[in-house]
């Protein structure tokens, strides 16, 4: 392989710091989020805190509020009030639906999760042994 000099304007990246990977529901969307759980799978982990447990997420999906009410059509005539919802509060926790989460412009669907020292898991297996709800607000 031919060595090839970088020009100047290109930079290291910084070290990536424990503090870089917890998730601000109020600021960031939902493709920033994706790309941050994507981005430190499988090091360190993209995490946020709910009841005052630490919760990694190792992988997600994004929605948007139609397609998410397209899936769930119970919701349609909800959906102005998954608009008002702030970013970070559980809207669906079942074993067999999954878990979903309001974000600043959409909806995540996590997709495998990490409880506080606990293993990596499927998000069904994680909703059968664990108690979140409908409502409970990610921070």
């Amino acid at each position: 392989v031919k060595r090839i000099p970088q020009p100047e304007e290109f930079t290291i990246a910084p070290m990536i710091e424990k503090s870089m990977a917890k998730i601000d529901w109020e600021n960031f969307d939902s493709r920033k989020i994706k790309n941050l759980v994507r981005g430190l799978n499988p090091i360190l982990g993209a995490y946020s805190n709910l009841n005052d447990k630490k919760i990694k997420f190792w992988k997600i999906d994004i929605l948007n509020i139609s397609e998410f009410t397209d899936k769930f059509t119970e919701y349609k005539e909800f959906e102005y009030r998954l608009k008002e919802m702030e970013p970070g509060y559980i809207i669906i926790a079942d074993e067999k639906l999954g878990l979903y989460i309001r974000t600043l412009d959409g909806i995540i669907s996590v997709l495998e999760i990490q409880g506080e020292n606990a293993r990596k898991m499927n998000i069904g297996d994680f909703l059968r042994g664990s108690n979140l709800e409908v409502g409970y607000k990610f921070e």
